[in-house]
This record gives structure tokens, sequence and C-alpha cells, in this order.
């Protein structure tokens, strides 16, 4: 090697060094940022103890709203409110997302779902006469709890149920139903990366995202980073990838109501279809994809919640 190339290499490896410090020292603070985002927010829902938050409007029969993945109770705006005058609208975040409680210790699976789900509606007096309207993630607990406790649950409206044969196809089609599902099930190491990132800077990304989604409701996209990493890497592999919801909806049977989108590219209207007719759930249809639910089709599931399937 000659005498000039010796100090070139020299400062390839002092400048790799320096960029591998750099690198190693940018994960540090963001992971310790994240772990600090985290437990703040864990403290901020400890209130709660084992139960999820909630909001409630409205008196009379009881209808639980669930939102999708990285949804919340601000996911259904004030769409219901004029439904407050016969119905008690309970409104809940799921396990794992938006204000309820990020625990730490599970697998965030259905049972744990639904178990969370039942402590609250049985604290809540909702044992009685329940309609719950659930929308994408949220109709698979929906249903479970439907199926559970059927002496509880009158009927079941579900928007948009993510309805797979099988793993492989659950993996293609989530990819159509949020960006971070669709990371979970493709480089999981990259989800983890990125949720540890968004942790990190949460408080600075509630208030930026609204200001780049001026289309979408600013609470809505406020909440989508309100969420723990275990919460939405469990949704996923253990709710969305393995449970199959017409499992549930064959033993609601007419129950259920799916109001679903005839170009929706979760599951393909021809899906929602057969799988309706298999188990005797009523299927409403109407236009747009997986999230326009909420664009001309309030009236439809305003008459689903009155049992007016037609």
């Amino acid at each position: 090697m000659s005498a000039a190339a010796k100090p070139r290499r020299t400062r390839i490896r002092r400048r790799l060094l320096i960029a591998s410090g750099v690198v190693a020292g940018t994960f540090v603070a963001v992971y310790i940022a994240a772990e600090i985002d985290m437990a703040r927010e864990r403290k901020a829902r400890a209130y709660l103890g084992d139960q999820l938050y909630t909001e409630v409007r409205g008196t009379g029969d009881p209808v639980v709203f669930i939102a999708g993945l990285q949804g919340s109770t601000n996911y259904w705006g004030t769409a219901f409110d004029a439904l407050g005058t016969e119905h008690r609208m309970i409104f809940v975040d799921a396990l794992g997302f938006g204000r309820s409680p990020w625990p730490r210790e599970i697998d965030y699976t259905l049972d744990d779902q639904v178990a969370w789900l039942r402590r609250t509606l049985v604290a809540q007096g909702a044992t009685e006469n329940v309609t719950i309207v659930a929308h994408s993630f949220g109709t698979i607990i929906a249903a479970a709890y439907a199926a559970r406790f059927p002496g509880d649950v009158a009927r079941v409206v579900l928007l948009g149920t993510p309805i797979f044969a099988n793993e492989q196809q659950a993996r293609e089609r989530i990819r159509n139903m949020t960006k971070l599902g669709a990371l979970f099930t493709f480089n999981t190491t990259l989800a983890n990366l990125s949720c540890m990132t968004m942790c990190a800077f949460r408080p600075v990304l509630r208030r930026v995202l609204p200001r780049l989604r001026p289309d979408l409701d600013p609470a809505v996209v406020a909440d989508s980073v309100l969420h723990d990493l275990p919460a939405v890497e469990g949704s996923v592999n253990h709710l969305l990838l393995r449970e199959k919801v017409q499992d549930s909806l064959q033993r609601i049977g007419p129950r259920a109501v799916l109001i679903h989108g005839r170009n929706d590219t979760v599951t393909p209207i021809e899906d929602a279809r057969r799988v309706a007719a298999a188990t005797g759930a009523a299927l409403i249809e109407v236009p747009g994809d997986h999230q326009q639910y909420f664009y001309g089709g309030v009236e439809t599931i305003h008459r689903a919640i009155h049992g007016e399937n037609a």
C-alpha cells in the first residue's frame, strides 16, 4: 500500500466511525424520547384502571361505537348525536388506542379486547338490548362480543368488515387498510422503528399532521398517533391476520347487519355477499370504499341501528 493511500483509508475509517456514532446516538435518543412519551401517556390513563375510555351521550337503550385501527371516539364526530333522544350512545376507544389504557403486560389478543370491553360495558350498565356499531378492525371485536354475550346484544352494525379466507390473503388486503397496518404485514422491524419514532415525536405530530391532511377531521388525524406499539402489533398479528370474523357471524346470524362499500378494497363486495348469505346476516350495499361510510351513508347506519335493514 502506498504512503498516500494510508491517510485516505484512515480518513474513511474515521468518517465511518463518526457516522456510526451519530446513527447510534440518534437511535438511543429516539428510544429514550419514545419511552418517556409512552410512560407519560400510560400515566395519563391510569385513572381508568381496568376499563376503557368512553364518552357517553343521550339516554335510552345503549348503542356502543367502536372505531377501526388507529381510530378513537373522535372518528364518529357528531354524526350520531340525533340518536341521543332515544339512545344512550357509548363511544369506546379500543384497548391500546386513543385514550384507553395501553398495558404492557398483555398481547392484545381478541380475548383481551373483549374482556376489557365487557368490564367497561358492565360498569356502564349496558347489558340489555345493546346495539354495537363498529368499523373495520372494530367489527372483529364487536362480532366476537355479540357472539359471546348473546343475551346482552340485540344487533351489531358492522361497517367495512374485514373478511379474509386465510393469513396470506389478510396480509395482501390489510395493505389497503392503513399504512401502519400494511407496514406490520410487510416488515415488522421497520414497523417497530416507525412506531418508536412516532412515539418520540408524538406531541409534534399531533399538531402537524392535521395540517398535512386538511381534507380530514383534525381531531381524527391527531388521534391517529394515539396508540402503543404492542397494541398495533398485537392487533395486526392476533386479530387481523388470524381471527376470522365469519366465525362470529355464524353464531350471530340475523342479528348482524353488514354495511359494505361496493368499492371496498379491503374486502371486495363479493366476499361480503358470500358471507352474508352463509351466515344469515343482512347486507346493505353502499357506494364508496373502505373509509367512506360517512359520505352519504349516515342515514343508512341510523336505519340499521333501528332494525330497518332495507
